[in-house]
């Protein structure tokens, strides 16, 4: 047999969080999932002896209609994780870079080496901020930049200047991945989405169904450009990649906007308390504008981030995320916002670990 090309051979694949751990057993509060469930009405299922609409036209009218958009200046996917695919595929030129930062949704990378391109991650600074020097050092001989607000796994937000100045002066494509974007819009910070209604030729942003709209079972995402952005990305795309289920599982969840809208609300709210009990434990919290958060075990105690991930995990059936890679992250934890039963043992199971 002929060997795998030598970028698949050496492809360290994403960790999904559903990897790690499987079943019912444990209580999750590691994929930045939304803790509730919808109890989704529909009167009959969809026909699914046909192929569904290749481009979910319904989908796209109920949602660019939110945005001030046309039905033009939308895509729908098989999550945003097939448009990351799409944008490397239709966007990036043979010998050319990918460029994102550090830490970052690790699907960027994957998608870059997957298909063969070089991909170079820009250091945040020690307290999550860009060091945007380094970051427009890094597109030279670049053709797609990446960036997550907030950012996964830091909840920070990248400044709405930066954005602007990157899609004015910056040659090549931008998606903004704002798959938090709803948790960020209910706290005041303003969206990518506002540039391409202003007409910005190179940026793509990307939301999901997957957080706020607690819908990540179902696999839905959706980005919003210029036309010219979207007509490449539906000629690149597979012929029917959003099922008929999902179409109208999605559509349905999409106009229970209010109770989603009200969520978002309640999980900020327990965020906060979530924040404030970590501190009051002595742990290290940092800002988050998405629903979770990153913190450090108190400076002055023994335990390390493995130690009370693996302490939450075997005593408590508690699973939170431990990134065991890379210097910048291995003494961090996230917690993605539960339900208040479910942080309400979070913070007593913390408690009998550091006190």
């Amino acid at each position: 047999m002929n060997p795998l090309p030598e970028h698949i051979a050496a492809l360290r694949p994403y960790k999904s969080a559903r990897l790690l751990h499987k079943g019912e057993r444990w209580i999750y509060l590691d994929a930045n999932e939304s803790p509730f469930a919808w109890a989704t009405a529909m009167d009959a299922l969809p026909v699914l002896n046909r192929y569904p609409d290749p481009t979910a036209d319904g989908l796209r009218e109920a949602i660019a209609a939110n945005y001030d958009l046309r039905r033009e200046n939308l895509i729908m996917a098989n999550g945003s994780d097939e448009l990351i695919d799409l944008a490397v595929r239709a966007f990036v030129r043979p010998g050319r870079k990918i460029v994102s930062l550090a830490p970052s949704y690790g699907m960027y990378r994957v998608s870059a080496e997957k298909a063969g391109f070089e991909f170079v991650a820009v250091p945040l600074r020690s307290d999550f901020t860009v060091n945007e020097e380094a970051l427009w050092a890094a597109l030279d001989e670049a053709d797609l930049l990446f960036l997550c607000s907030p950012n996964n796994p830091t909840g920070t937000i990248i400044p709405r200047r930066l954005i602007e100045a990157l899609a004015a002066r910056f040659s090549g494509w931008i998606v903004i991945d704002e798959a938090y974007g709803e948790f960020a819009d209910a706290e005041g910070f303003s969206s990518s989405v506002e540039l391409i209604r202003r007409g910005a030729e190179n940026l793509l942003v990307l939301r999901t169904f997957s957080k706020a709209f607690a819908a990540a079972g179902i696999r839905l995402g959706y980005g919003m450009a210029v036309a010219s952005i979207i007509d490449v990305l539906l000629r690149v795309k597979p012929p029917y990649n959003v099922s008929v289920l999902t179409q109208a599982v999605g559509l349905n969840i999409w106009n229970q906007r209010t109770a989603m809208e009200e969520r978002v609300l309640a999980q900020i709210a327990e965020r906060n308390r979530l924040m404030q009990g970590c501190r009051q434990l002595g742990c290290v919290v940092f800002p988050s504008a998405a629903n979770f958060f990153l913190f450090q075990p108190p400076p002055d105690q023994p335990h390390t981030a493995q130690t009370i991930y693996e302490y939450l995990l075997e005593k408590h059936r508690l699973v939170v995320r431990w990134f065991s890679e890379g210097p910048a992250m291995e003494n961090l934890l996230r917690i993605t916002v539960g339900l208040p039963e479910q942080n309400r043992l979070f913070l007593q199971a913390l408690a009998s670990i550091l006190t």
